[in-house]
């Protein structure tokens, strides 16, 4: 028999939400705790929360607990089994009440599987309280009954992970890289405020607001939860008996208590959210937890409520989270050895490589089981290892994060007093103004009152920080610039104006994200874009760097130029994020272009998966059309030639040779010379004109006993139209006048599409059609 394993079902939990929506309230109130009594911005990140899930006078609640709460449940769990073995009898029921809560105990029982049949006896109830005597030592017990290697040894628990993160643009685009794809989302919003109303973003520091020059909406922040999450991929290690299937989002609307008419308000914010992602109706229905049965996402509370009130609200949230959020769980199964080496570490914030490796030693865990353990406990948990720069431990990711919130902070917050809250020394105004153009030096960090938690160990100082933030490409390091030996992203502003480039020869492509199986389109997952720009400069196959700070090139947060050189020549390429997609230009010689495109491609390859993210996304283009909402999709079929496919037209565009100087070979062609799409090939200006009965007649006279179908197809009523055979063309005459009288979409296009979908019936018809629009008579009337 095996020795002992714990199995864990584990829910990572992220909150997020707008500035002050009410994040770090509703985490306290997802624990039944107290509401805080500071008014403090959250950093990019808190500490990680655990939690475990108890069920208490039938109901389910989620208690915070910490590493010495779980070892002392571990040692009293392996104590009774050790008693049982020696005994030969069943143990009895352990009730233990955790140390830093008031709610009623948690009985834990061992696995009845292991345990041998002996006849009943008189019950007894033991209580073993574990408020732990100094001179009692828990790790030491745990340490001395694994020591004898007991088999049949299995603990179950649910744990949840829960980070609480600052609401800053810029530190939500930072987040995925630490905390990696977050399982469940809560998305806080304020219900007592209009959720698309731009509004003034603030950090706040010791309950004071400063303004940081920036604006969003509430339901920016939704949409970039939920669309992100669409693109998380789930995450694959070892230990994993059951994968979670896709992230899943709970929305509270917090500020309950200060809406007047609570009904509506519900309602009209519900109807907001939901169209406001009607392109992800599917994702919605499946990944977002309803509040109740009439389809309701939102869950209203008061983060602020007390006694009774507050603990009705924590129950709805846990019990929601539980029943309803199992998709987004992943269920493990690890060594007993692994589990209690975890609780062991020390609750400081940073520890070195060594110290774990002795704690591992402790439990006879060799070197190599430690480490395996350790990369482990990063992939699942908040812990961070990276052995490959570092010889440290990063058990709670606060210090590293909080250092990086205060070098952004100074990008944006310009009041002394708050800047004095952050600094240890005053930064120079030069200096401050490179960091607003994403250049600094190293010796910044040395300003940052954070520098005292994150450079407490020897093993990682100052040199460490940069060799880590080069690693996972946050930075980048320059050479011969003067205004910094490093380079960030983040700490760009975004780019709220128009974008305008001079046309360049090569028509700009487009990258765009869709759902894998419906084929929705997907905004930009947040973080990407800084990321995929560090990776270019990153790489060494062709020389790049940043362009002058010049008016006609862009250096923002969603909009920057690059120079690359080809043959010993510079050429400049734009990447703007437009939510919706990333636009690229290049304004060099067109042969380049299939070059850039590679390099580009590789950068959203590499941050895709350090983000965790699917390579989800597809090449497009602007629809020549100019119809609102529609990309020409460039895929490329078996053969390796490139078919085209609009998402909206109903007839696929003709793209012009501009178009393909980005990809190794153009357009699959038919015999005739055409462009095949997966949709039909054809693409005329003609299409979206309304057509005259005559021209019509003309055309569908020979299918004129087919009138029903073309009814049906165009939407108009033929039930009341006589099926006489000697009337099948007045029948269709009349189907014509309704469908124009109708003007639902009286369009050429529409006629066509409803041939195409009866071609047994109506391909004579469109064949004919298709002949007619792309004659010269045709032209000459429609497009006088």
């Amino acid at each position: 028999m095996e020795e002992g394993s714990v199995d864990l079902t584990v829910t990572r939990v992220n909150m997020i939400g707008a500035p002050r929506a009410g994040k770090t309230c509703s985490l306290l109130l997802l624990l039944n705790e107290d509401p805080p009594t500071n008014d403090t911005s959250t950093p990019i990140a808190c500490p990680a929360v655990r939690a475990i899930r108890v069920a208490v006078c039938n109901k389910t609640i989620w208690n915070r607990v910490t590493r010495a709460n779980l070892l002392d449940q571990l040692a009293t769990s392996l104590d009774a089994v050790s008693q049982e073995k020696k005994t030969k009898e069943p143990p009895l029921p352990i009730v233990l009440s955790l140390p830093d809560n008031t709610q009623p105990a948690i009985e834990i029982r061992p696995d009845s599987s292991t345990t041998p049949q002996s006849p009943p006896k008189k019950k007894r109830r033991t209580e073993v309280h574990v408020h732990v005597a100094p001179e009692y030592h828990t790790e030491a017990v745990v340490q001395e009954i694994l020591a004898t290697q007991p088999k049949g040894i299995h603990k179950s628990d649910h744990w949840l992970y829960v980070i609480d993160s600052g609401g800053q643009p810029a530190y939500q685009e930072l987040l995925p890289l630490f905390t990696r794809a977050a399982s469940l989302n809560i998305i806080t919003l304020d219900l007592s405020k209009p959720f698309n109303e731009r509004f003034d973003l603030m950090y706040r520091i010791d309950g004071q607001d400063f303004p940081c020059h920036s604006k969003s909406t509430q339901l920016a922040f939704f949409q970039s939860a939920v669309s992100t999450g669409a693109s998380f991929k789930p995450l694959d290690i070892s230990c994993i008996s059951k994968k979670p299937t896709h992230s899943m989002h709970l929305v509270l609307g917090t500020h309950y208590d200060k809406v007047s008419d609570a009904t509506c308000t519900l309602k009209e914010k519900n109807e907001i959210l939901k169209s406001s992602m009607s392109s992800l109706k599917s994702h919605l229905q499946n990944c977002v937890i309803h509040q109740s049965d009439d389809d309701s996402i939102i869950f209203p509370v008061n983060t602020m409520a007390e006694s009774e009130e507050r603990a009705k609200y924590s129950e709805e949230i846990c019990k929601a989270i539980w029943l309803d959020g199992s998709d987004a769980s992943l269920e493990i199964k690890i060594p007993i050895r692994w589990f209690a080496f975890e609780l062991s570490l020390p609750e400081q914030s940073i520890v070195s490589v060594k110290e774990a490796l002795s704690i591992g030693e402790r439990y006879s865990m060799k070197e190599e089981d430690t480490k395996q353990a350790l990369r482990y406990f990063h992939d699942v948990s908040l812990m961070l290892y990276y052995p490959e720069v570092t010889n440290v431990v990063f058990i709670d990711t606060k210090p590293i994060l909080e250092i990086l919130s205060q070098l952004l902070a100074l990008t944006y917050v310009n009041d002394r007093n708050a800047r004095a809250l952050i600094l240890i020394k005053p930064v120079s105004q030069i200096v401050t103004n490179n960091l607003k153009e994403g250049f600094f030096n190293e010796n910044i960090f040395e300003h940052l009152k954070s520098k005292s938690v994150v450079f407490s160990l020897p093993e990682f100082q100052l040199p460490h920080l940069i060799k880590l933030l080069l690693y996972l490409n946050i930075i980048t390091e320059l050479k011969d610039e003067q205004k910094g030996q490093y380079f960030i992203p983040y700490a760009l502003p975004s780019y709220n104006e128009p974008i305008l480039i001079k046309e360049t020869i090569a028509k700009p492509l487009l990258i765009v994200w869709m759902e894998e199986k419906s084929e929705e389109i997907l905004p930009v997952p947040t973080g990407l874009f800084p990321l995929t720009i560090v990776h270019l400069l990153n790489q060494k196959e062709y020389a790049t760097k940043i362009s002058p700070s010049t008016s006609e090139y862009y250096k923002f947060r969603n909009a920057m130029s690059l120079k690359i050189a080809f043959k010993g020549k510079e050429d400049t390429f734009h990447l703007i994020n437009h939510y919706t997609h990333i636009e690229v230009y290049f304004t060099g010689p067109t042969e380049h272009c299939l070059l850039v495109h590679e390099l580009i491609t590789a950068a959203i390859d590499n941050s895709s998966n350090a983000m965790h993210l699917k390579h989800n996304y597809v090449n497009a283009f602007v629809c020549p059309t100019k119809r609102n909402s529609c990309y020409c999709i460039v895929r490329s079929n078996e053969d390796g030639n490139n078919i085209v496919n609009c998402t909206v037209c109903p007839v696929s565009a003709t793209l012009s040779s501009d178009h393909w100087y980005w990809f190794e070979s153009g357009p699959a062609e038919s015999n005739n010379g055409t462009q095949i799409s997966d949709q039909l090939s054809d693409e005329n200006p003609l299409l979206y004109k309304k057509p005259e009965k005559d021209d019509l007649m003309k055309l569908f006279i020979d299918s004129a006993a087919h009138y029903m179908i073309i009814g049906i197809g165009l939407s108009v009523n033929v039930a009341d139209l006589t099926p006489l055979p000697n009337l099948t063309i007045t029948n269709l005459i009349q189907v014509f006048q309704r469908w124009s009288d109708s003007n639902n979409d009286f369009t050429w296009a529409k006629i066509l599409k409803v041939c195409k979908n009866f071609p047994n019936q109506l391909g004579k018809a469109e064949a004919d059609l298709k002949k007619f629009l792309s004659s010269p008579d045709a032209r000459d009337k429609y497009l006088k």
